[in-house]
């Protein structure tokens, strides 16, 4: 019985020997060679998010004043705001505040504290682009020095992700069949896929100042001036890289 028992299980050893053995000499074939190829695709699509900072900067003659000051001005300013902007679309938040000292020497070549500058830096972000003309106008008309930032994107990208990969990724086969084709080979199944997607973000190069915005029209108030934005083309990039075995 025992005799019996041990013959079963040398078979059972023998036959997974030979499983494996089969396995590992059909994974040294199929790693014998491959094709790699890559690609992307790109879509153009309108811009779906977009942020905007503002500065706030004032200077006063001790550091106390400059910060009242200052927030007075940054409180003016998030109230305005709130009245062009909604909670469920809209953000705004203060980004960072600084009080430095500023000096200047004296006769005698020493440093001294000549007065204190405060900055503030209030963003907002908003999911309807169609906004941003007149947060600007809003923002600076009531008391903002300039603009330090604003930006384009496009938010929940998957959409048009999804709708770019079958095209690069039937294309890539295709360049694979016809390299195989030309080697005197055949593709032998996928080795590996790597897919990314990414959104290019839309930078605006250009600041916008109060004493400039005041002296665009002198007949009529900050509060009636439209700052002319144009927010442009957002680009969504899809990136793919795939391995092809061939035999």
């Amino acid at each position: 019985m025992k005799k019996n028992l041990f013959v079963i299980a040398l078979c059972f050893a023998c036959l997974s020997y030979c499983q494996f053995a089969y396995a590992a000499i059909d994974q040294v074939k199929k790693d014998s060679g491959y094709i790699s190829v890559s690609g992307s695709e790109t879509k153009e699509v309108n811009p779906n998010f977009a942020s905007v900072t503002f500065a706030v900067e004032n200077t006063a003659t001790d550091a106390k004043k400059a910060t009242e000051e200052n927030n007075a001005i940054s409180n003016k300013i998030i109230t305005a705001l709130k009245t062009v902007t909604t909670a469920e679309k809209d953000v705004i938040k203060t980004n960072n505040f600084s009080v430095r000292p500023n000096y200047s020497k004296t006769n005698d070549g020493k440093n001294v504290i000549r007065n204190y500058t405060a900055v503030n830096s209030i963003s907002v972000e908003t999911k309807d682009v169609s906004k941003i003309s007149n947060i600007i106008s809003v923002a600076i008309s009531n008391g903002a020095n300039r603009t330090e930032g604003l930006y384009y994107s496009y938010e929940n990208s998957n959409d048009v992700c999804y709708e770019l990969y079958p095209a690069i990724i039937k294309n890539l086969s295709e360049q694979a069949l016809l390299i195989s084709k030309s080697a005197g080979a055949t593709l032998d199944g996928i080795k590996h896929i790597n897919a990314s997607c990414n959104v290019d973000t839309v930078v605006s190069n250009g600041r916008f100042y109060a004493k400039a915005m005041a002296g665009a029209s002198s007949d009529s108030s900050l509060e009636t001036i439209s700052t002319p934005v144009e927010s442009g083309k957002v680009k969504v990039r899809v990136y793919v890289n795939a391995d092809f075995y061939v035999k």
